[in-house]
């Protein structure tokens, strides 16, 4: 039985790194900076740093985001900030210490993108590395399973996709994975303000327009005031969104997730449906924050849904979990 010592949640949004016996020891964008200087290109720098230059460099800055809907789209890109990330959560001189890791993947990933993370740990120098689903992980850090013998249902709702599964006894039974998450929603948010402001937005201005002013409550009176570019004046332009301004491209999203649900839950037994409607779904990931996003869902598929109290951390923490419990852990490793 291995004993891993590191837990990574590689996300389209965030890369999070959970160490046994410590805790969360990095939450940051998963993004890395290039330059490129006399066609050479150096590392900038990773991370949150990166995020930070977004929109305030010049050409010689390419910012990357190597992890797509929870895919690696960049191996080179993905290892360069994976290695800064470890390098900086356990320095060289620890490095033995640190090659026991897990990896969190969502249900729907195929067989070649496993393979990936796999390669990425071996050109790493990890020597020993396991898959283990993020449902499963969701539900242990929001104290749902474990020895729980009923099904339960975990929509979790990430930056570059929505994982929806059924899980019972710590293992999958029916899930799927869609390409609906805050990075995309962002991204048509700013396509709708644009074409109904004439005024285009930054990328980190759509994520705080998102996070204030995003609500599944029609009658939402929250409001952001940020500032874009007038795509007439091509100048700066302060504009005040409300709720309903981004509301139609919120309820888009939420509605492909609860069609996906919807097409989960078809698939199930009615044993399993029944545990489904006796204890609800639980949903997670950054866009659960979203306000009435409980109740939209809910009123969807007419069953009671709850949201963590801290959906962020559900699965980082349930992977934490699952670190100080190795005979568990080994029970939900994902197979190749």
């Amino acid at each position: 039985m291995v004993n891993y010592n590191l837990a990574i949640e590689l996300g389209s949004s965030n890369t999070v790194i959970y160490m046994a016996g410590i805790g969360v020891v990095l939450k940051e964008p998963s993004l890395v900076a290039m330059q490129t200087i006399n066609n050479k290109k150096s590392l900038l720098c990773v991370g949150s740093a990166a995020k930070n230059l977004i929109g305030k460099t010049n050409e010689s800055v390419d910012i990357i985001s190597p992890v797509i809907e929870s895919e690696i789209v960049n191996f080179n890109m993905c290892k360069l900030m994976l290695k800064t990330f470890l390098d900086k959560v356990a320095p060289s001189g620890l490095f033995k210490k640190r090659n026991k890791v897990v990896f969190i993947l969502p249900c729907g990933i195929s067989k070649i993108e496993k393979k990936k993370f796999i390669q990425l740990a071996y050109a790493l120098n990890i020597n020993v590395v396991g898959l283990i689903p993020a449902s499963v992980c969701a539900l242990i850090g929001m104290e749902v399973e474990e020895t729980d013998p009923y099904s339960h249902m975990i929509i979790n709702i990430g930056g570059g996709s929505t994982d929806i599964a059924i899980v019972n006894n710590n293992h999958i039974i029916r899930g799927a994975t869609i390409n609906v998450g805050g990075n995309n929603i962002e991204f048509n948010i700013g396509e709708y303000l644009k074409n109904k402001l004439n005024v285009m937005f930054g990328s980190n201005t759509l994520e705080e327009i998102k996070n204030q002013a995003g609500s599944m409550l029609k009658n939402d009176i929250s409001s952001v005031t940020c500032f874009g570019t007038d795509l007439t004046t091509r100048e700066r332009k302060k504009v005040r969104i409300l709720s309903q301004d981004i509301y139609p491209v919120l309820e888009t999203a939420i509605n492909k997730i609860c069609e996906a649900s919807e097409a989960v839950l078809d698939m199930c037994s009615t044993e399993v449906l029944k545990d489904i409607h006796r204890f609800g779904i639980y949903i997670c990931g950054g866009l659960s924050n979203i306000t009435g996003i409980d109740k939209f869902i809910g009123n969807k598929l007419k069953l009671p849904v709850y949201v963590d109290v801290d959906p962020d951390s559900s699965v980082i923490m349930g992977a934490g979990n699952l670190l100080n419990n190795p005979v568990l852990l080994n029970n939900v490793l994902i197979e190749l």
